[in-house]
């Protein structure tokens, strides 16, 4: 269990690194919306068709001082805090 755990935060961070570090590249920060398909692995995340394999799947974005919901498996924030404070919420979707 442990092990997963560490897996899940390791995965929000690269997901948060790999989405966050677009702006410095003059790209702007692009929410997922609900309902995207992510697959999380040792080599990095990416947005794939939900039709294709996939870890999780985004379930909500919330603002400041929200939760994401309970079954939530992971979030994720702009790695940049002046884009926000808002948190996309996954759901594994194995």
């Amino acid at each position: 269990m442990r092990d997963r755990c560490r897996v899940v935060v390791a995965a929000a961070t690269m997901l948060a690194l790999s989405l966050g570090g677009c702006r410095g590249t003059g790209q702007p920060y692009v929410d997922l919306p609900v309902g995207t398909c992510v697959r999380v692995s040792d080599t990095g995340t990416a947005t794939v068709p939900c039709a294709e394999p996939h870890t999780h799947k985004v379930i909500a974005v919330v603002g400041e001082g929200e939760d994401c919901p309970p079954e939530s498996t992971m979030g994720s924030q702009p790695a940049d805090p002046d884009d926000g404070l808002m948190t996309t919420c996954f759901q594994a979707d194995e």
